[in-house]
């Protein structure tokens, strides 16, 4: 479904959500009430810490949000598609220019 829903926006001509559109996603849903993020900003301490949590990719990050688990409620008809995609490619940034830590 989200590829779906990338395809089609890709078809018609939208571009692609930018890191602060994700940033602003993430901030607004309320994301960070749960989750602790640098790049956001935030300090939630109920999910996971995403400055040293195992890293995860952008379709992973779509799928929890569509689905939930774990204790986080889904998010797929809060946050709309392009939404969901701009958080993914956002926190999966995010994830991915973290500095590794120490023993790793």
């Amino acid at each position: 479904m989200a590829l779906a829903a990338s395809l089609s926006l890709a078809a018609c001509g939208s571009t692609p959500p930018s890191l602060s559109e994700g940033r602003r996603v993430f901030v607004g849903a309320g994301c960070g009430g749960c989750h602790t993020l640098a790049a956001a900003g935030t300090h939630g301490t109920l999910g996971p810490d995403f400055n040293t949590s195992e890293r995860l990719d952008e379709a992973q990050i779509r799928l929890q949000l569509r689905v939930g688990g774990g204790g986080m409620p889904p998010f797929d008809h809060r946050l709309t598609p392009r939404e969901q995609e701009a958080v993914a490619h956002f926190v999966a940034t995010a994830m991915a220019r973290r500095r590794p830590r120490l023993g790793q």
